[in-house]
């Protein structure tokens, strides 16, 4: 009884360390199709793609917390004062789909402000947290 449950038991286990280098394999050839694809991205041009855009319409977004994590607020046009969506100094990362933006510390374009035309993971400390107004300057 014993050696028959061992044999079941030890082929079970070839067969299941068969099975996993087999999806080794299928892995290997699918992250390979992927970094193909994918490629076509890395130039700065190609960033624009209707991958990153998915809240639909050539805006902006904007995150709460660093590398776009967080509470999301999605903008078309110009936000005098971004406080009327409860996003007043809250602003920490963004995706920038079209355009160059400018964001301003203070409501109604007022105190610095900063022009941005790419996506922003982490906003440097002067500016994380301190944005109260947005506008599309081109």
């Amino acid at each position: 009884m014993r050696k028959t449950t061992f044999l079941i038991a030890g082929g079970a286990l070839t067969l299941l360390a068969t099975q996993a280098l087999a999806q080794d394999r299928d892995w290997d050839r699918r992250d390979h199709r992927s970094e193909q694809r994918d490629d076509r991205y890395d130039r700065r041009d190609d960033r624009r793609d209707d991958r990153r855009d998915r809240w639909g319409g050539g805006g902006i977004v904007l995150f709460e917390h660093r590398d776009f994590y967080g509470d999301a607020r999605p903008i078309r046009g110009d936000m005098p004062d971004l406080a009327r969506i409860g996003f007043n100094d809250r602003v920490s990362s963004m995706r920038i789909s079209r355009g160059a933006w400018q964001f301003c510390e203070h409501a109604y374009f007022q105190g610095r402000c900063w022009v941005y035309d790419y996506d922003v993971g982490v906003l440097p400390n002067r500016q994380n947290d301190r944005f109260s107004s947005v506008r599309r300057v081109r």
